[in-house]
Formats: C-alpha cells, structure tokens, sequence
C-alpha cells in the first residue's frame, strides 16, 4: 500500500508526495485508512506484523500477524517526512489496529481503532491483557504535544462482548473533546439513548457509544 498527497493551487491539483511507511512489508495494507488535518497526515496499515507496542517501538519484529500500525506524517514547507509509528499499548495478532482512524481539527487528537481486539475490559484504562473477549474491539486515544506522541487512554464499551468490533467506526468532534464509536456486531435490542445494553436479543443490531472528559 500507499498514500498519495495532492494539493490545489487555484483550480489545479497536483501530486506533492507519495508516502510509504518506514517498514514496508508486503500485505500490510498501509493505506487502509487516512485521515488529515492542516499538515498532518495519518495513515493506517491493519494488517502490519511487528509485536511492538507504543510510540516508535521496533518495526522489525514481524511475530505479531495482523496486529496493525499507525504511521504519522508532517509537512514543513513542501516537504514530507514521517514523525511517528504508533502501535496499542497490548498489541496482539490480528487486532488490526489502525483499521479505523480519525484526527481532531487540529491535528494533535488520534482515535485509532482495533476492531477486533480481544480484551473483555469495559471503560477507560481498564486491563488490557485479559483476551476472553474475541473480536471485542477497542479504541485507543493518542495526543500530541509538540512532536511528541503518547497513548492517552484505552478506550472499551461499557458493555463489552465477543464479536461486537467497538471501534469499527469512530468520529471525533473538531476540538477533540467528544467522540463517538461504533460497534457493528453488538447486540442490544435497546432503542434510543441510555437504553438496557444487557439485553442481547437482536443479534448484530449495532450501537453507538459518545465519550467526553
């Protein structure tokens, strides 16, 4: 995979850059999701194998199948360059981290979704090494100050289960401060807001779930 950069100047586009990321690998699928803001270009590769986990961990290790990378780009000038590859604070093989993402307005808020990470964790920050949850999902928060990116929370339904891939959609307001997440899988035959999520009746039904501080 690859992603490609194009700007406009007056009514005429053209290509500024072709990004790769710092580890390619065949069958990474780097691409599978972008998203931009102003000079900051994220790119998603879901099915990228290194075991690292956190921020600019190591890229070669490769015993991780399917666990996913998220590679950051920044523009100085006419220039690209890659600032930071970023991997779940519990990586594990085909989470597909990076399957999702999404960037606040100005470019220092990353969601990134897992879909199918395993935990059965529900909430913020809860235990991540807990894997009973096949295919639950998750969403993890990463914020940057300056050039500097860090893992702010982990994020899991507040009813949590096998199958749901919470984080298989994710929308962040502008300022960052509220977001929405996806599960497509869940099974709640609640209607409207704040409804019974222990319900379980109408298989794959879908819900939504809104964060805030």
């Amino acid at each position: 995979g690859a992603a490609y950069v194009f700007v406009r100047s007056g009514g005429v586009w053209s290509q500024e850059a072709y990004l790769k990321a710092s580890n390619t690998d065949a069958g990474d699928l780097f691409g599978r999701s972008v998203s931009i803001s102003g000079d900051t270009v994220v790119v998603g590769a879901p099915f990228e194998n290194s075991n690292a986990t956190g921020v600019n961990g190591d890229q070669s290790d490769n015993s991780a199948g399917g666990a996913g990378a998220v590679y950051v780009f920044v523009r100085r000038g006419a220039l690209w360059f890659q600032q930071a590859y970023l991997k779940a604070s519990n990586t594990g093989r085909n989470d597909w981290f990076g399957s999702r993402l999404t960037l606040s307005a100005d470019g220092d808020t990353l969601a990134v979704g897992a879909q199918l990470e395993d935990s059965a964790a529900q909430g913020i920050n809860a235990q991540q090494d807990d894997d009973t949850a096949q295919e639950a999902g998750a969403v993890y928060l990463f914020t940057r100050d300056g050039a500097i990116w860090n893992q702010n929370a982990y994020i899991k339904g507040s009813n949590t289960e096998a199958f749901d891939e919470f984080g298989s959609s994710i929308a962040l307001s502008s300022d960052g401060m509220t977001m929405a997440v996806g599960a497509r899988n869940e099974d709640s035959a609640a209607t409207g807001v704040g409804g019974n999520q222990g319900d379980n009746t109408a298989y794959e039904s879908g819900a939504v779930y809104i964060f805030s501080p």
